[in-house]
């Protein structure tokens, strides 16, 4: 008579459980939400920070002075002494003097402009602004793979949390199942083989919760790293990690055409190989700089017919100036600076078809992984019906504890599998977004 009443309260303990592991993915007031660890990854992480102010440097690089368009103004001064021992003759007259003290001042500035070099200028300006795009677009990649680290860190969280909860129903289960086979036991209807095969299920439950405790500390301390925290552990996740499953393939490669950072990078190589050349053919013209300056000098001699010469003068002009030979080092200039720009077209090339095949892989994965979702889905409706009716039959006596352990274990290798398919799921989809530019979006 008292086998049904305590596998009442059995069924009283799963309800009870599964209001708890609800109440538990409930996100509480300090829980962190995947927004919210996106933008602190943006605001704190280091590759992030180091990835902006490389961006920072080529784009303070992109200047006009930086081109050669702006003059250049130079300025400098001296001031000397010179001790000296002289010896003068003069019409048969000698004149010595030891210890003369010479003094002489320096000064001058100068002013200088380039204004033709064979349209070097332009090309160059045009590829500081070539490489500052092609930092920006490095430094975009860089944001996009922390991006895509949090996400699947975050991802991993919840699936470990979630996975702990489950190895706490289990034990939960465990440790009825072992209360009533020892019941059992007193009332003369089970052995002590049924209430060790329970002590041994019960430690076994324990023992896999117990590792993903530890498996769950390693993730939050792996995400607490991304988002630039010094501490190693951090506030629970949301268990709720949206999965898009409408992801399309032509969609996402028309995208990757436009905004890939690896084809916009590739892009942005080529453009610069290009102005590079462009650069180097400016020598095979003259170059006309006018120039304009002012120098003052001063010598005050502590002997001799003149004390002191005194010097200023203002100087201005054009200067012209052309290489006329020098060993063909122009044209093997130019030929390489070409040939940098046939390597960044061939580097472009592939950058395309590995973003392809890249593509074409993670859109399988994804495909494939949301499938198992939901074929998981079913196995764990199927397995907690399971569970139902073999407590039921527990209940009335026509099946084991063994048994219902059996099934017990296909619930929680049910839940496992559904977790850790939607885990890789959601991996695939941010791989997906990764390569097409999506995450920053």
């Amino acid at each position: 008579m008292r086998i049904p009443f305590v596998v009442g309260l059995l069924f009283a303990l799963l309800s009870s459980f599964g209001a708890a592991t609800t109440m538990a993915q409930t996100a509480s007031p300090d829980t962190l939400s995947l927004d919210a660890a996106v933008q602190e990854a943006l605001t704190a992480n280091y590759d992030v920070q180091v990835a902006r102010n490389d961006a920072t440097i080529a784009e303070n690089n992109v200047t006009r002075g930086n081109a050669g368009y702006l003059p250049r103004a130079t300025a400098n001064g001296q001031a000397s002494q010179s001790v000296a021992n002289s010896t003068v003759e003069f019409g048969g007259t000698e004149q010595s003097d030891s210890g003369v003290v010479s003094t002489r001042y320096n000064a001058g500035a100068e002013a200088r402009w380039t204004l033709f070099d064979g349209f070097r200028r332009g090309a160059t300006y045009d590829r500081l602004k070539a490489e500052r795009d092609l930092q920006q677009s490095a430094t975009r990649e860089q944001v996009e793979l922390v991006v895509a680290d949090v996400v699947v860190a975050y991802s991993d969280v919840a699936r470990l949390q979630q996975q702990v909860d489950v190895f706490d129903e289990a034990v939960a289960i465990s440790e009825e199942r072992l209360r009533i086979a020892r019941l059992r036991k007193d009332l003369g209807s089970a052995s002590d083989l049924e209430v060790r095969q329970a002590v041994v299920d019960l430690n076994t439950d324990r023992a896999d919760r117990l590792r993903a405790r530890a498996d769950l500390t390693t993730a939050r301390a792996q995400l607490a790293r991304l988002l630039g925290r010094t501490v190693t552990d951090g506030p629970p996740v949301s268990p709720d990690v949206d999965l898009n499953q409408d992801l399309r393939e032509k969609r996402l490669r028309d995208i990757a055409a436009e905004q890939s950072p690896a084809l916009l990078q590739a892009d942005q190589a080529v453009r610069a190989a290009r102005e590079e050349v462009a650069e180097v053919q400016s020598e095979w013209f003259p170059s006309l700089d006018l120039f304009g300056g002012y120098s003052y000098s001063r010598t005050e001699n502590g002997a001799g017919a003149f004390q002191f010469n005194e010097v200023s003068q203002f100087e201005y002009g054009a200067s012209l100036a052309f290489t006329i030979f020098d060993g063909f080092e122009r044209q093997r200039r130019v030929e390489n600076a070409r040939v940098r720009v046939q390597t960044a077209r061939y580097l472009r090339s592939d950058a395309e078809a590995r973003l392809s095949a890249e593509i074409t892989g993670a859109f399988d994965r994804y495909r494939n992984r949301v499938a198992v979702v939901d074929l998981e889905l079913e196995n764990v409706s199927a397995a907690s019906a399971n569970v139902d009716i073999a407590l039921e039959r527990f209940r009335l006596g026509t099946i084991t504890s063994v048994e219902l352990r059996e099934v017990q274990q296909q619930q929680i290798r049910a839940e496992s599998r559904l977790l850790d398919a939607r885990f890789e799921a959601k991996r695939a989809e941010t791989e997906l977004l990764r390569l097409t530019g999506q995450l920053v979006d």
